[in-house]
């Protein structure tokens, strides 16, 4: 019995011990957990300007697709005298003076 302990002190006084390389491995997860932490970061900062993109999209009223710009009507002398005659136009009114 006495010469297992002996052996086994001696093996355990032969290996050498690593504290280098439990150190490194510490070092390596770290740094492998601030990469981790800053690409999360990284694709927080891009979803929260998608969700931007997205929601001015949705808001602006362009989500179906491109909406061609409406032409303003050109409006003759006469349909303005018809519109005038109806009452459908007030001159007055369009010039801030009622």
């Amino acid at each position: 019995m006495d010469e297992k302990i002996k052996e086994v002190e001696q093996t355990n006084e032969e290996t050498p011990k690593q504290p280098e390389e439990s150190l490194s491995i510490v070092e390596e997860a770290r740094k492998i957990r601030d990469d981790i932490k800053s690409e999360n970061d990284r694709r927080e900062k891009i979803l929260e300007e998608d969700r931007k993109l997205r929601a001015e999209s949705i808001l602006g009223g362009t989500t179906g697709g491109a909406i061609p710009p409406v032409e303003p009507q050109e409006v003759t002398p006469k349909d303005y005298v018809d519109k005038l005659q109806k009452g459908e136009v007030n001159p007055l009114k369009e010039d801030g003076f009622i």
